[in-house]
């Protein structure tokens, strides 16, 4: 293999080099440059790129407009049912107490009818449960 000399190797080399240019922009319209370059390539169609940023711009608009009233529906919604569901165990705990109520009032009535009828023992202890329910009912009360 001969040697080459270093002006032939001069000649034999080429240079390449590449040249890139990017460019950036945000939001839904182009700069006023890149439209006026692409009006140029295809006549029309910056008017028609700023009339489809505005119909999408418009159509987001009512999009978010939607979403909103749909939150505000459903906050609405979640409203009533927290209403509804106080005024539930509202009669729950008024049921309970009316109930509790008719629960002594028969057990005392029971203990009397026992007690006049000579069954002592049995009278106590029957009168023991409205006397039960009540300390328990004032103990938890005082707990809470």
């Amino acid at each position: 293999m001969a040697k080459t000399t270093p002006q032939k190797r001069q000649a034999n080399q080429q240079v390449v080099s590449a040249k890139q240019t990017v460019t950036h922009y945000q939001g839904a319209v182009p700069p006023p440059e890149i439209l006026r370059g692409i009006d140029e390539i295809v006549p029309g169609a910056a008017a028609r790129l700023i009339a489809l940023a505005e119909q999408e711009s418009n159509h987001r608009r009512i999009l978010e407009v939607k979403a909103i009233e749909a939150n505000i529906a459903a906050q609405e919604a979640q409203a009533q049912i927290n209403k509804q569901q106080i005024t539930a165990v509202f009669r729950s705990d008024i049921i309970g107490q009316i109930a509790g109520f008719l629960v002594c009032l028969c057990c005392i009535g029971a203990a009397v009818y026992l007690g006049i009828n000579q069954h002592d023992w049995l009278a106590g202890a029957i009168s023991a449960i409205p006397t039960a329910a009540l300390i328990k009912a004032f103990v938890l009360t005082k707990n809470k």
